[in-house]
């Protein structure tokens, strides 16, 4: 594979302490497999002027050249390049089958690992047809993109290939900045309120160990009848869908309360949200009116979940400390009835029109059972929302304690629900708990 050789310059040689997210993310990653991204390229583009983005976009972004050793004494810390080259790999694709031949080059790419502790946090790679460029592919550690800076990468890149202006990050908020920030009377004092919080969760979960089986779906009707219902509620879509999910685990328990753990981008600022590095956090709920209305449920869902948000950002090593504490206290682990995360880089939000024959819609859903499921652990079910495209919900369900239940039909069952809703059927929209026990105990 050709490699085309860049020269890097930014801002400043620098070092400092991760981030609170960044320490979640850093235990077990010293060779994780790559996170890869594909990225469509405006027409016309030469291969120099991607480079050339592709050059800007590592001096304005630190993180793009940062890496994660650990020092002396065990504890790991990020190094800022100022200078320095990197590789763009170039790989070969052609007109009839060029979904075929990056598909292909994207799953080689995933395949490998990325040494946080020596390689620069992102590189990337261009398929080329007929000798022009089509894909950016980004190849990269989820310390330095998350699925949320990733978005901002993409934007500023295209921005930067089309000629729009576009606002660099300033060295007011790198990671570095978000790191020492933390450190702070005011980060400490935000940490002290947060576990204050996760406490008043944990003290009300239970406890169990897990075996889980897991399945995908892609449901045009279910993102329609989500982002409908969010719509009508004024909630968000992942909220949404959370609540459905809460209704499915209430009926697998047969209770009528369950908690809940989701992730926050922890981007509350407009410099926040323009900075590419790791800043995703658990945040902890509880829902307690799965017995009630489904607009009772979505409400407290996303009352539970902006909850959950204000005290999502927190020292992660206090944390676990804390976590190991009440586990010893009970002598068994602390889980979560869901864990949930919301992948997808683009929303469900405002859908092209809202259809009420989404009953005819559910003949495109396809579900199927898959191998592996990263969400979890948690008692009863683990659920991720992803990208349109091939898959919008997987699920990942407790073996043991449902071994009558069939996975691929939880998923089903969540669509069934939220379709209900959406149209106005009575026994989804009243009696949503009642509805799903039925659906998944025919």
């Amino acid at each position: 594979m050709n490699e085309i050789q860049i020269q890097f310059k930014g801002d400043r040689d620098a070092t400092g302490p991760l981030t609170w997210p960044q320490r979640r993310t850093w235990r077990g990653s010293r060779f994780k497999y790559r996170l890869v991204g594909i990225q469509p390229l405006p027409q016309g583009r030469t291969l120099q002027e991607v480079c050339d983005a592709i050059t800007w976009a590592y001096g304005a972004f630190e993180a793009l050249r940062t890496t994660y050793p650990s020092g002396p004494d065990g504890e790991p810390y990020q190094k800022v390049k100022m200078s320095g080259s990197a590789g763009i790999r170039l790989v070969e694709g052609r007109e009839p089958t060029l979904e075929a031949d990056i598909q292909a080059a994207v799953d080689a790419f995933k395949r490998e690992r990325h040494d946080i502790e020596t390689e620069i946090g992102v590189v990337f790679a261009l398929m080329i047809s007929t000798g022009v460029p089509t894909h950016l592919i980004c190849l990269g550690s989820h310390l330095a993109l998350d699925a949320y800076g990733y978005q901002v990468l993409r934007g500023a890149l295209n921005d930067h290939l089309s000629g729009k202006p576009h606002v660099a990050p300033t060295s007011s908020m790198q990671p570095i900045e978000r790191a020492l920030t933390e450190q702070l009377p005011l980060g400490q004092e935000q940490n002290v309120q947060a576990l204050r919080y996760w406490r008043t969760i944990l003290e009300k979960l239970p406890t169990e160990t897990t075996a889980h089986q897991a399945a995908t779906m892609t449901s045009p009707a279910l993102r329609t009848a989500a982002s409908y219902i969010a719509m009508r509620h004024r909630a968000s879509a992942s909220s949404v869908c959370l609540a459905a999910v809460a209704v499915v685990a209430g009926a697998l328990t047969k209770r009528s309360i369950c908690s809940f753990k989701t992730m926050v981008s922890n981007r509350f600022t407009p410099e926040e949200r323009s900075l590419v590095g790791e800043l995703v956090q658990f945040a902890p709920g509880i829902i307690d009116s799965l017995d009630d209305s489904f607009e009772v449920i979505v409400r407290d869902t996303w009352q539970a979940t902006l909850n959950g948000y204000k005290f999502g950002h927190y020292d992660e090593q206090a944390l676990l400390k804390m976590i190991d504490d009440m586990n010893e206290r009970d002598e068994e682990e602390l889980l979560f009835d869901i864990a949930f995360n919301d992948t997808r880089s683009t929303g469900w939000e405002n859908p092209r029109g809202y259809s009420r024959n989404l009953q005819e819609m559910t003949g495109q859903t396809v579900v199927e059972p898959r191998a592996h499921h990263y969400q979890g652990p948690s008692r009863y079910i683990s659920v991720a929302l992803w990208n349109l495209g091939k898959e919008d919900l997987s699920v990942n369900v407790h073996r043991g304690r449902f071994p009558g239940v069939d996975v691929q039909r939880i998923p089903l069952a969540i669509e069934a629900l939220l379709v209900g809703v959406a149209t106005g059927e009575p026994e989804q929209t009243k009696h949503p708990l009642s509805f799903i026990s039925e659906y998944l105990n025919p």
